[in-house]
Order: C-alpha cells, then sequence, then structure tokens
C-alpha cells in the first residue's frame, strides 16, 4: 500500500511543476523534479521489491515531465522576456517621439516668440530712427521695452545735453519708490556699494534687476535700469537688455547731435549768443505769455562803445576778440531764464523774463561794470572797452513787439548821444525835468 501511494505522489509531480512553473518560473518546474528525485530515491529503500520497478518507471516518468515542464517555462519566459523587450522598445520610441514633438512645439514657441522679438526690434529701430527730440522717442522708447524685453518696471535715463553733470530722466513705469526710480537715488547706490556704471550688471540687492549703461562710444550718454519679472531668467533678460541698449545708443546719439546741429544753427558762431532770428521769434512768444498770463518782460538792448575805432585801430582780430569776450561776459552775467543775441554788429540783446524795473537797472550796471573792468590786452597794451545800454519794459513802454524794440532802441540811442558807457532806461526820456 506505501509503494503504491508514493508511486501516486510522483505522479502529481509533472502536473504540480507545470501548474507552478507556468508561464515564466521555471525554477518551480525544477524544484518540482528536486523533490520528485528526493521521494523517488527515498521510496525505492522503503518499499517492497516487487513495487521496485513500477516505483522506477513512474519516478522517471516525472522528473522528465519535470524537466519537461521546466523547458517549457524556460521557453515561454524567453517568449514572454522578448515581447517584454518589443513593448518596452515599442514604449521608448514612443516617448522618445513624445519627446521630439514636446521638444519640436517648444522649438516652435520659441521661434515664433523670437519672430515677434524680432519683429519689435526692427519696429523700434524704425521708430527711433524717426524721432528727432527727447520727447519723440519717449513714448516709442516704452513700448519698445514692454514688447521687446517684456518687462514693465523700468526707467530710462539720458545725458539730454552736453556739459551736463548727471542723467536725466527719460522714461519711467512703476519705479516710483524703487531705488531705480531717480538717477540721483540710483546712482548714489551703485557708488555706495561699488557697483561702476560702466559695466552691464544683474542686482541682486536692493531688489531683482538688470543695470545697463548706454554708451556713444567710450561715452556714457545713458543708462537703463529694469526690475526682473518673475519665472524669467536674469542672465537672459540682461543679454537682451544690452541688445536693447546697443540700439537705442544709436538714437540718443542722433537726437543728440540733430539738436546740436539745430543749436548751431540758432546760436552765432562768434560770439556764443543766439542770432537775430531766434531772438525775434522769443520776443514775439514773450508778447503772447505776458499778455496770457498779465506778466511783464524787459527787452535790454546793448552797443560796444566806438566799435569802428576799435576795428580801425586794431584791426579786425581784435574787434573779433572784443565780441567774443563781451558775447561770454554777457553770458556770464544773466540767468538762465535770461535770453542773450547778438542784435546785429557790435549789438546785444537781452530778454529778461518776469523782470522789475528796478531789478533790471541794477543787472544792467552790473553788465556795463562788468564789461567795464574786463581785460582787453593787445601785446603790451591794455585797452579799454565799454557798452551802452538802452531798456524797455512791456507793456508799459510797448504793446507788440516792434514798439518795445523801438521803445529799447530809443534808449540806447539815448545813452549813447549823452556820453557813452551808460545806462538809460526809456521812461527816463520821457520823464519831465
Amino acid at each position: 500500500m506505501r509503494g503504491e501511494l508514493l508511486i501516486g505522489v510522483l505522479s502529481l509531480f509533472p502536473a504540480a511543476a507545470l501548474w507552478l512553473s507556468w508561464p515564466r518560473r521555471a525554477w518551480a518546474s525544477w524544484a518540482c523534479a528536486g523533490g520528485a528525485g528526493l521521494l523517488w530515491l527515498g521510496g525505492m529503500a522503503a518499499i517492497d521489491a516487487g513495487l521496485r520497478m513500477q516505483l522506477a518507471a513512474a519516478g522517471a516518468a516525472s522528473l522528465a515531465a519535470c524537466f519537461y515542464a521546466g523547458y517549457v517555462a524556460s521557453r515561454s519566459a524567453a517568449e514572454y522576456a522578448r515581447i517584454d523587450a518589443g513593448f518596452a522598445k515599442r514604449k521608448s520610441t514612443r516617448d522618445e517621439l513624445k519627446g521630439g514633438l514636446a521638444a519640436a512645439k517648444a522649438r516652435a514657441k520659441d521661434i515664433e516668440t523670437e519672430q515677434r522679438e524680432v519683429l519689435a526690434l526692427y519696429g523700434m529701430v524704425k521708430g527711433m530712427a524717426e524721432a528727432m527730440t527727447w520727447t519723440d522717442i519717449r513714448p516709442k522708447l516704452e513700448v519698445a521695452v514692454e514688447q521687446y524685453l517684456r518687462v514693465d518696471e523700468f526707467a530710462v535715463y539720458a545725458l539730454e545735453q552736453r556739459g551736463q553733470e548727471s542723467l536725466r530722466l527719460l522714461a519711467r513705469r512703476r519705479l516710483q519708490s524703487s531705488v531705480g526710480g531717480s538717477w540721483e537715488t540710483l546712482s548714489r547706490w551703485l557708488q555706495e556699494n561699488g557697483v561702476p556704471l560702466t559695466v552691464p550688471r544683474v542686482l541682486e540687492k536692493p531688489e531683482r534687476a538688470v543695470a545697463l549703461p548706454v554708451f556713444d562710444g567710450e561715452k556714457l550718454m545713458g543708462y537703463f535700469y529694469a526690475r526682473i519679472p518673475q519665472g524669467i531668467d536674469a542672465e537672459t533678460l540682461l543679454t537682451k537688455a544690452q541688445n536693447f541698449v546697443d540700439e537705442i545708443s544709436f538714437a540718443f546719439r542722433r537726437i543728440k547731435l540733430f539738436h546740436e546741429v539745430e543749436k548751431f544753427s540758432q546760436v552765432d558762431g562768434l560770439t556764443g549768443t543766439f542770432r537775430r532770428g531766434v531772438l525775434d521769434e522769443r520776443i514775439a512768444e514773450e508778447v503772447v505769455r505776458a499778455q496770457t498770463f498779465k506778466t511783464t518782460f524787459c527787452l535790454m538792448l546793448l552797443d560796444i562803445d566806438k566799435f569802428k575805432s576799435l576795428n580801425d585801430t586794431y584791426g579786425h582780430q581784435f574787434g573779433d576778440e572784443v565780441l567774443r569776450r563781451v558775447g561770454e561776459l554777457l553770458r556770464g552775467s544773466v540767468y538762465e531764464t535770461d535770453f542773450v543775441a547778438r542784435y546785429g554788429g557790435e549789438e546785444f540783446a537781452i530778454l529778461l523774463p518776469r523782470a522789475e524795473p528796478a531789478g533790471v537797472l541794477r543787472k544792467a550796471e552790473t553788465v556795463r561794470k562788468a564789461i567795464e573792468d574786463a581785460s582787453f590786452e593787445l601785446a603790451m597794451q591794455r585797452v579799454k572797452v565799454t557798452v551802452s545800454l538802452g531798456i524797455a519794459h512791456f507793456p508799459r513802454d510797448g504793446q507788440t513787439a516792434d514798439a518795445l524794440v523801438r521803445q529799447a532802441d530809443v534808449a540806447l540811442y539815448h545813452a549813447k548821444e549823452n556820453g557813452r558807457n551808460r545806462v538809460i532806461d526809456v521812461a527816463e526820456i520821457r520823464r519831465p525835468p
């Protein structure tokens, strides 16, 4: 009975091996084969001799069936591995295609963004090339910053006039409370923190910002400051901002050159004072302004005494030097709001807005005395130069520009006829003795 039981158990091992190992667990078949082999060898010694042949046959068959089940499981595992590898390869290919498609979409988006930026840059250059004044360029500059750099918190400063000591605010957006909101605070902060004006920088304090100089050759002519928006790479913005300031430097230089040419066309080359035509326009403007706001202004005409004699005695070169020096003294003796022009020949005119008669007389005496005390030297000889001045006030002495000029001329003529080197207000001529 024991032998028959062993034979029955051995016959179950192939089925167990096939069931446990399918589809990819070949090791289960080898385990079943090992168990069948141990049971077979152990049973051979424990059963009757008559059943040993049957047990041997059953054991051999069981072992063979277990090994075959292991072989089948190994083949199945290899096939499954091949299928899995195929799936993995397809998945990898699909992921690569998805990645390539995403990269292509991102690149297409970048190209579209770059195209918009190039168009914005082109429009910026074209628009700024058409600007002839700082007022004209300001709105174009603001639009260019927003479209090309995509920042909306910035300030642009410019050296508008030659001889300025500091830059002036040209355009600003949302930086009123920032260190970059005024040139005084920005330049002071840069100096205190050892940040050179000549080097483009990404600032981390007191706020994240880019700060770049605008150069004309080696001359600093402007400055750009902008807060860095969230999500924007600072170095990328700095590079784009450098391209931006390179372009606006050309526009700045063009406007400055236009202003200088315009100024030279209005200024007398010898004396440095304005020309007669500019004076006539300015007097007409002052008349309109005074009539509108009910204010006054003064016109002072000045003539160099015996100038023809100076030319005849010392030569025209010395005469030109006298004119140049008188123009320099006049420009240095008046306020910035006053207007000095060469009226013609050796005559000059000074326009003084909102001037009172008493103050004008003091100013005229100061001018007369400055020229009288000035040094006009020729070789080893000191030449004395004096001037006569005539004064007229609007609207007291004339209601129009022509009438005012005539009255100032009357006063000047009276000063020259009564000894020269003196100041005469036209009101004194009309005053009864």
